[in-house]
């Protein structure tokens, strides 16, 4: 396909030109292919020049779309960085790691529950912090010391994770901080140390290590004559942390900077993400000019009258050259019909042929979207009881492999164990989960602490152990292992177990698929997965059920948007006018994922625990459709 005249007004300007700029894009209006273009562009004008491209998006999927459009490029690899920006971070970790004093590579610590298990060590280790953690203040409105435990830790990650966010980081000599508490400071020290001393970092590591790296002159000089031209997808999401990155990675020497995004689809307020960053302060920080592009490609032309009720947008209806399309709005006695109803409706789609759809309706073609999970219980109730049980995704916010089956768990944190020496977080947990006593097995580490475990009921652990601590090429051959001697497990653990193993199959061919062989490690693919690298796409076709958040850069022909009500979209959370007009920009992104037929729905009554019968109003962004028209 040829770029239209705005997007080749922005390729050829910006790729010609240079400096900075920002380009409004609405949805569907091919930003992914302005930004491919152009990277396309600038490598094949000059392909004897030396030059790296750094092209940052926030999600996997819109990364390896671009990585595909553009493989055919020559030299595409050693030229062009185009992935996450925490992939970034975890790059220029890799380097420069020595700067901060990690001898080894840090592994992620990706679980809530791993992260509590090592703070929950701080607090009884500390003689500042133990008191708050083992006593109840007189006035706490906790009823038991376990509850007031497990608000600490949780209250605390929090608190945690903010202060990371502002990009405080603490020198090893740091004997207090800008006017902090002093169980604020022992709190957030100690639970560094504590990572570290494990060789383990967290995801807010990740962005907060490469903030800290990029900040030494002589490191950001070694990625200011690398990269000369960057690219920011999706820059409406930018946070605080992801800007003064780009801030610091640019400095005074990288000016050609491309920032894509839409205002209307900044959905990301509550992880501290705003449009202000790509909008306001990057167009002074940068000088940087400015164009948008307005027609949508997407969408037919009823999707888009909805979407320009919700908002009143730059998509530009009159331009678009698709079928008119389907919206409709359904209300339903309960949600068990509301449910009945979109399952009946799909069937009934289900090899429709039309022009509208490029062939005939098939499942993946179609989505069922929602404000949060919780939405979906009815919905999946009736699924698994009808002709498409088995035949739907529920898409997780996650793409981090989590397993399901006992053995899998068992070797997991066994593969952790011997990636990881040093964290003893997962040799608890693995001696939790096989209920023997840590205070007998802490003076070993790695396999041979592995080896001392009596877990007779899978004695074939062992030996895949051995098989991969010896080489992690024999990663497929330990998987093989596994699946031998399980006449002691029940069918429904097999069958767990068996899917679990299909799926780290399918990972290790992804990640040696994507990894040059110099570089594979067991530890490295245990990052690989944890970053959700190793998603892969199904095979067989699969109805989505999607959070409007982890819809976000997909596209179906056909979506449901279902429990329309107020208090679930808007959520009843949403109490100031910018949550309002976050969740408005959530509606925005719902309705904009579908290409041809929106079907939007909601019960009336809705079961609640304090209510069976709690009478639903429905949502004003409904009523807004409605009086639209009405006019």
């Amino acid at each position: 396909m040829m770029l239209s005249d705005e997007q080749q007004y922005i390729v050829d300007t910006w790729t010609t030109d240079g400096g900075a700029m920002l380009v409004s894009a609405s949805a569907g209006s091919g930003k992914t292919r302005v930004l491919s273009e152009s990277v396309r562009r600038l490598l094949d004008f000059s392909p004897k020049e030396k030059f790296r491209i750094l092209c940052l998006t926030f999600t996997n999927k819109a990364a390896e779309e671009m990585q595909d459009r553009l493989k055919i490029v020559k030299g595409i690899k050693g030229r062009a960085f185009i992935n996450t920006i925490h992939a970034f971070g975890l790059d220029v970790i890799k380097a420069y790691r020595h700067e901060l004093g990690y001898i080894d590579m840090p592994h992620i610590v990706e679980k809530d529950a791993d992260r509590k298990d090592i703070l929950k060590k701080v607090f009884l280790q500390s003689p500042i912090l133990e008191p708050y953690f083992m006593h109840l203040a007189e006035n706490s409105q906790e009823n038991s010391l376990e509850v007031h435990q497990k608000k600490i830790l949780t209250n605390s990650l929090v608190w945690i994770s903010n202060q990371k966010k502002k990009l405080i980081f603490l020198d090893d000599d740091a004997t207090e901080y800008n006017g902090w508490k002093q169980e604020h400071f022992h709190l957030y020290k100690l639970y560094s140390q504590h990572l570290r001393n494990q060789n383990l970092i967290e995801f807010d590591d990740i962005l907060l290590l490469a903030w800290k790296l990029l900040s030494i002159p002589s490191v950001a000089s070694i990625y200011q004559r690398l990269y000369r031209y960057v690219l920011v997808d999706e820059a409406q999401d930018l946070n605080f942390t992801q800007y003064q990155i780009i801030k610091v990675l640019c400095g005074e020497n990288i000016r050609n900077i491309l920032m894509v995004g839409d205002a209307n689809q900044a959905i990301h307020g509550y992880a501290g993400a705003s449009k202000e960053y790509m909008f306001t302060e990057f167009v002074l920080d940068f000088s940087a000019k400015q164009a948008k592009i307005e027609k949508n490609y997407r969408s037919s032309q009823t999707v888009l009258n909805i979407a320009n009720t919700i908002i009143k947008s730059t998509l530009n209806d009159s331009k678009n050259q698709f079928f008119k399309g389907i919206g409709e709005i359904h209300s339903f006695a309960n949600e068990n019909e509301e449910a009945q109803w979109i399952v009946n409706k799909i069937t009934k789609l289900l090899n429709l042929n039309s022009g509208e759809f490029d062939g005939s309706v098939t499942l993946d073609k179609i989505a069922v979207l929602a404000r949060n999970r919780f939405v979906f219980s009815s919905l999946i109730n009736v699924l698994d009881n009808s002709i498409l049980s088995s035949r739907y995704l529920l898409k997780k916010g996650t793409d981090s492999l989590q397993p399901e089956s006992i053995l899998m768990k068992f070797f997991d944190l066994g593969m952790r164990v011997i990636c990881n020496p040093k964290g003893d977080v997962y040799q608890r947990q693995l001696l939790s989960l096989a209920r023997l006593d840590f205070t007998k097995n802490k003076h070993t580490t790695g396999l041979e602490f592995l080896k001392k475990q009596k877990l007779s009921i899978y004695p074939q652990l062992i030996n895949a152990w051995e098989a991969i601590d010896k080489s992690h090429s024999n990663f497929p051959k330990a998987l093989d292992m596994l699946l031998e001697n399980q006449s002691e497990i029940d069918d429904k653990e097999r069958e767990y177990a068996q899917k679990d193993i299909e799926e780290w199959r399918a990972a290790w061919k992804k990640y040696i698929t994507n990894t040059p062989p110099n570089t594979r490690t067991l530890a490295d693919f245990r990052r690989y997965t944890v970053m959700g690298f190793n998603k892969t796409h199904s095979t067989t076709e699969q109805l989505t059920l999607a959070t409007v958040h982890t819809s976000k850069g997909l596209e179906f022909d056909i979506v449901f948007l279902m429990g329309m009500t107020e208090g679930t979209f808007p959520d009843y959370r949403a109490k100031t006018q910018q949550a309002l007009d976050e969740e408005k920009n959530n509606a925005y992104v719902a309705v904009t994922r579908a290409k041809r037929h929106i079907y939007i729905t909601y019960p009336r009554q809705k079961r609640m625990p304090w209510d069976a019968d709690h009478v639903q109003k429905k949502s004003r962004f409904i009523c807004k459709l409605y009086e639209s028209k009405h006019e």
